[in-house]
């Protein structure tokens, strides 16, 4: 019998989310505390687990948090993170090709008189915003799991968080920021579609709203459903602050691109 496993509607603890009545007749199991099904999506494809993702549904949060078949392994983590700072990177071209929501030296590379469309000028410009992107969202990361390591609010976080050990509870924090982070497929529909640059301002909206979303079921900290957690905005707003900052002292020790957004 698995532990750690909860009811996705109520957040109550079960035994289990499958019951077995015997010769193959298996029933989702019901939460003795709220008795909805304890976790109807154990039967949902992957693509519907995303798409409901995307609608920040509480329900599927507690389902991939908590309540999938085997727990998110560093390595699928690292993939995770890996394809965020490519979506990253992608929204960075966009802005550059645009000449919009940034602000360029004037002996900036990109301002360069050289032919820019021949191979190596256009990886010089990929790996540079890689680079912007990698760091950017390190800085994110680890902020945020200072914040709530140093747990500023009392709130216990650390323990919560310590129940498996350090680095568990390090991959279960970036694992819950990189599956709420994938808001930022959408900066994909740029390259089909022309967009005014502000549209990257919703989808960063968007991603803020699911980090905090995860954080708080990660956390404890309530039922995200009824009200969100000011001292968990307040750990987010810290890490989109020091992601800023790093913005910030990259332009002023000579990078050549300054970006308008933040997420």
């Amino acid at each position: 019998m698995r532990h750690g496993l909860v009811c996705v509607e109520c957040g109550a603890p079960v035994e289990e989310l499958v019951r077995d009545y015997g010769k193959g007749n298996l029933r989702l199991a019901i939460c003795s505390a709220c008795n909805s099904v304890a976790d109807k999506y154990v039967e949902y494809e992957t693509i519907l687990l995303f798409l409901e993702v995307l609608l920040l549904k509480p329900q599927v949060y507690r389902h991939a948090l908590y309540n999938l078949p085997a727990p998110v392994s560093t390595r699928t983590t690292l993939k995770l993170f890996v394809i965020l700072v490519m979506l990253d990177m992608n929204v960075k071209a966009y802005l550059v090709d645009r000449d919009a929501g940034v602000t360029f030296r004037s002996e900036s590379m990109y301002r360069s008189s050289e032919i820019s469309t021949s191979g190596a000028r256009i990886g010089q410009f990929s790996l540079h915003l890689v680079c912007l992107a990698l760091v950017e969202n390190v800085v994110y990361f680890v902020s945020v799991f200072a914040a709530i390591w140093l747990d500023p609010f009392r709130r216990k976080w650390r323990e919560k968080l310590l129940n498996e050990g350090i680095n568990a509870a390090w991959t279960r924090y970036a694992s819950a920021v990189c599956i709420s982070s994938f808001g930022k497929l959408f900066a994909l529909l740029t390259v089909i579609w022309e967009f005014h640059w502000s549209f990257i301002h919703v989808m960063g909206a968007l991603v803020v709203v699911s980090n905090v979303l995860a954080l708080q079921l990660l956390l404890g900290e309530g039922n995200p459903a009824r009200a969100k957690s000011l001292h968990v905005v307040a750990v987010v707003g810290f890490g989109l602050i020091a992601r800023g900052a790093a913005q910030l002292v990259l332009y002023a020790m000579g990078n050549s691109v300054l970006f308008h957004v933040l997420v």
